[in-house]
């Protein structure tokens, strides 16, 4: 296919299937049999083989491993949120903000960008396509964004396959498709799933055998004893057992006694508990650097410092999607979809001003003697000054404010 820029087209037509890749992947059923160690092994094994890497039975791991609800929020709720919730601006080549620019990315799609990047860091390597474009005589308006499917994508070969566990397909690092992907990831990366799956399949087994347990020893045992040498009447007193429910009744021969037996053992609530317990340590260790955040915390200051642990992986999302956008995404909206963008311009973060941070600077500057701009003070602070305070109540003030401080 052309540069968009060289075709006319109704402003109407919005244009499918760009470079014709969707119509040809054949999507299989992925494969839902609960997984063992040896199945991670297995994968492994396949996804790293030098010659031929497969991911297929991987990505079918990591499937199942993502059903676990405490890795899950923890992943999504303090990795991939402070992300998406993060605003963002485009600024010029002297750093001022362009916000008809902005607008441009301020879509649906853009936010799925941002969810694709860091789930990145999950899966190893992520695919988004641009699958619907709406064109307005030379320029091109990205209305669709989604993501290949990561069993057709094989990164080491970057190759798109119609069939999962092939190898002969489409390169996506040359035109047509090159123009309309944006690879995200190391291509021999296979993510923090590989790291967390015998964590996750040991804690599935974990609450298995603490579902048995609770089935086979969890509920009172119900006895009944029978003089009765009769097979009918002992089988109608085994039905009575079977039928007996919530302010159950039976109506039992003489000389038959009904005894109830409760498990009084209380190890296994221990040893299950304590087990997944420590294994959700490791996931939150893993995924967030630190517990305190996403799991009971001792105190204040261990948490502060658990905090700043977390702000810096943070941090380092940050950065990278950043990096991401103004050296790929950028130029190639610019270059080969006529995005009104200029090779000067660039993607930051809308940082909101610390006013505890700047309050602290002023007062530092007030007290080496320097005079401050009231009109400036008054901006950053959303405040009306009305003038100075004579240096006697000044220093009423500055006493009181120290009392509440020692107090």
């Amino acid at each position: 296919m052309e540069n968009p820029k060289s075709e006319i087209i109704n402003a109407s037509e919005i244009k499918k299937d760009p470079a014709r890749v969707l119509s040809k992947i054949i999507v299989q059923q992925a494969s839902l049999y609960s997984k063992t160690m040896s199945d991670w092994l297995a994968a492994r094994a396949a996804a790293e083989n030098p010659v031929y890497p497969i991911r297929t039975l991987l990505y079918d791991l990591y499937h199942d491993l993502m059903l676990d609800g405490f890795f899950y929020g923890l992943f999504y709720n303090h990795r991939v949120l402070p992300i998406k919730n993060k605003a963002f601006k485009i600024v010029d080549a002297k750093g001022v903000a362009q916000p008809e620019k902005t607008k441009l990315l301020q879509k649906d799609w853009f936010y799925k960008l941002m969810l694709w990047y860091m789930e990145a860091k999950l899966y190893g390597f992520s695919l988004p396509y641009m699958d619907a474009l709406r064109f307005d005589g030379s320029m091109a308006r990205l209305q669709s964004l989604v993501l290949l499917p990561r069993k057709h994508v094989h990164p080491e070969k970057h190759v798109l396959t119609p069939f999962q566990n092939e190898f002969d397909g489409i390169d996506y690092q040359e035109a047509p498709l090159a123009n309309y992907v944006l690879p995200i990831g190391d291509p021999y990366d296979l993510g923090l799933l590989n790291i967390a799956a015998p964590l996750l399949i040991i804690k599935k087994h974990s609450w298995q055998s603490w579902d048995q347990f609770e089935e086979m020893f969890g509920i009172p045992i119900r006895i009944a004893k029978t003089a009765s040498q009769d097979p009918r009447v002992q089988n109608e007193i085994q039905n009575w057992l079977v039928n007996m429910g919530s302010a159950s009744y039976g109506i039992f021969p003489e000389g038959t006694d009904i005894d109830i037996r409760e498990n009084k053992q209380t190890d296994a609530f221990s040893v299950f508990q304590q087990k997944i317990t420590a294994i959700n340590e490791e996931l939150a260790i893993l995924a967030c650097g630190q517990t305190m955040t996403s799991m009971n915390g001792s105190s204040r200051s261990q948490g502060e410092v658990h905090e700043r642990v977390k702000d810096q992986i943070t941090k380092d999302d940050e950065r990278g999607f950043l990096t991401l956008v103004n050296e790929q995404w950028l130029p190639l909206l610019r270059d080969k979809h006529g995005y009104p963008f200029e090779p000067e311009d660039s993607f930051e973060w809308d940082q909101p001003e610390d006013l505890d941070s700047l309050l602290k600077i002023y007062q530092g500057i007030n007290t080496m003697g320097f005079r401050l701009d009231e009109q400036e003070v008054a901006e950053k602070f959303g405040v009306k000054i009305a003038g100075l305070k004579d240096a006697q109540a000044l220093k009423a003030d500055n006493e009181a404010v120290d009392s509440e401080r020692l107090a």
